[in-house]
C-alpha cells in the first residue's frame, strides 16, 4: 500500500549491496586499466615505426622527431608507476577478497578505483590525440623523404665532384686552400644534414638547406675553374 515504510536494511544486506557496487567498480577500473594499455600498445608500435625511419643518415631531421617522442616516452614511465599502484591497490580484492570485505576495507580502495577511472578520461583523449598526431608525423616524414632524396643525391655528387677537381687543381693554384677550407665546411654541412642533427625551421625547410648547400657547392666549383685559367 502506498505510504508502506521500506523495510529497514540489516547490516548484512547492506554489506553484500556494498560489496556487489565494489565489485561492479573494480570491473570498470579493469576496464578502464585495460583500455588506457591497449591504446598504449598502439602509441608505442606507431613510435617504433617512425624510430624505424630515422638515423638512417637521408636526411631526415631525426633530433627533432625524437625530441618530440620524449613525451611519448614520459607518459608511458607514468602509466607503468600508475600500473604498479593500481596493481597494489587491486591485489587485496583477487581471489575471492571482495566477499569476505568489511566497509572499512573497502572504503579508501573504493575511492582510489572511482579516482582512478575519472583520471583515466583525460589520459584516452591525450593518447589519441597523440595517436593522431604521430600518425601525420609518420606520413610527413615518408612525404619529406622522397623530396630530400634527389636533391640529396644530386649535392653529393656535385661534392664528389667539387673534390677531384680541387685536388686536379695543383698545390700552386691560387686561392685554392681557402676554397678546400670552404669545401670542408660545407661537407661538414651536408654531414650534419644527413644525419638528421638540424633543428627544424618553420621559415626554410631541410629540402631547401640541400639546395642552399648545392648552390655553395657550384659555387666553390666555379671558383675552382677559374683557378686553372
Amino acid at each position: 500500500m502506498w505510504g508502506r515504510k521500506r523495510p529497514k536494511q540489516t547490516y548484512d544486506e547492506m554489506l553484500a549491496e556494498g560489496r556487489a557496487t565494489f565489485a561492479d567498480l573494480i570491473r570498470m577500473a579493469e576496464e578502464s586499466h585495460e583500455a588506457v594499455g591497449q591504446t598504449f600498445g598502439i602509441l608505442d608500435g606507431m613510435q617504433r615505426g617512425i624510430e624505424e625511419l630515422l638515423g638512417r643518415g637521408d636526411g631526415l631531421p631525426t633530433k627533432s622527431v625524437r625530441a618530440q617522442l620524449a613525451e611519448h616516452e614520459q607518459l608511458w614511465d607514468e602509466f607503468l608507476e600508475e600500473t604498479s599502484a593500481y596493481e597494489a591497490q587491486r591485489r587485496p580484492w583477487l581471489d575471492g577478497g571482495i566477499e569476505t570485505a568489511e566497509f572499512a576495507a573497502m572504503s579508501p580502495s573504493l575511492e582510489y578505483f572511482a579516482e582512478y577511472i575519472n583520471a583515466n578520461v583525460p589520459v584516452m583523449e591525450r593518447l589519441n590525440e597523440l595517436i593522431g598526431n604521430l600518425g601525420d608525423l609518420q606520413v610527413s616524414l615518408m612525404e619529406l623523404g622522397s623530396k630530400i632524396a634527389p636533391v640529396r643525391e644530386r649535392a653529393h655528387a656535385a661534392m664528389a665532384s667539387a673534390a677531384t677537381e680541387i685536388a686536379w687543381a695543383g698545390p700552386a693554384a691560387q686561392g685554392k686552400f681557402a676554397l678546400e677550407v670552404r669545401l670542408n665546411a660545407v661537407g661538414d654541412r651536408l654531414r650534419e644534414l644527413d644525419a638528421g642533427l638540424v633543428e627544424i625551421d618553420a621559415e626554410c625547410s631541410i629540402v631547401d638547406w640541400y639546395r642552399q648547400v648545392e648552390a655553395e657547392i657550384a659555387d666553390i666549383r666555379d671558383a675552382i675553374l677559374r683557378l686553372t685559367f
